[in-house]
């Protein structure tokens, strides 16, 4: 599974990348990317991933941590799925609409370093 390791971190450091490069243009794709595709659906892309983080963790030097994200990424899946309070719309809504274009710079840089860490991390 080390190739899905591989694969992750890459996809990450390109997407934290693009975000603090094309701020704009990443807001408009994720926000046309979110609300056109249905929630149920878009809840099984983190779950998905999220279970395969947890089986390719023992491909790492630190297991624990990837573990870590991948339990979030499960969790993150049912939330949106399951929409309590209807707090998924909530939170969408305030990541599209009320981020200023320095926070959203903010979490591409968080992504764009824990690609990097994931990257480094495999052994």
């Amino acid at each position: 599974m080390k190739w899905f390791l591989y694969a992750f971190s890459l996809i990450w450091i390109s997407f934290g990348a693009g975000l603090i490069i094309y701020t704009r243009e990443s807001k408009s794709m994720i926000k046309s990317f979110v609300t056109d595709l249905d929630r149920r659906i878009l809840s099984a892309l983190p779950a998905i991933f999220g279970v395969f983080l947890v089986i390719a963790a023992s491909e790492s030097r630190h297991s624990w941590f990837i573990r870590l994200i991948g339990i979030l990424a499960v969790l993150k899946g049912g939330f949106i799925f399951w929409n309590p309070q209807n707090l998924y719309d909530k939170t969408v809504d305030w990541y599209l609409n009320s981020v200023s274009d320095q926070t959203f710079r903010f979490f591409g840089i968080i992504t764009l370093i824990l690609g990097t860490v994931i990257l480094s991390w495999i052994l």
